[in-house]
């Protein structure tokens, strides 16, 4: 696969309501990786976006759990569409 037809990583914040991702990289400091381990949120990990209203919090499925996300986190949560 060449370059150009790699899907370029989003922040979780762009994804839209219906859409399931697959988290690549969270870039954030310790105590924030360390919040969102806690919550399922780990490279590699699968989440559903339930709610993402373009302004507020975001709501995303996690292994049958519901996450809360605020829009500062979720902008440092990076993702690819699956």
């Amino acid at each position: 696969m060449s370059e150009e037809n790699k899907i370029q990583p989003v922040p979780l914040l762009e994804m839209s309501p219906g859409k399931t991702a697959r988290v690549v990289s969270i870039d954030a400091g310790h105590d924030l990786k360390n919040r969102l381990s806690s919550l399922g949120v780990l490279a590699g990990s699968t989440l559903h976006v339930i709610r993402n209203e373009g302004a507020g919090q975001l709501i995303v499925m996690i292994k049958n759990s519901k996450v809360v996300l605020g829009r500062g986190a979720s902008s440092k949560i990076f993702v690819t569409p699956t």
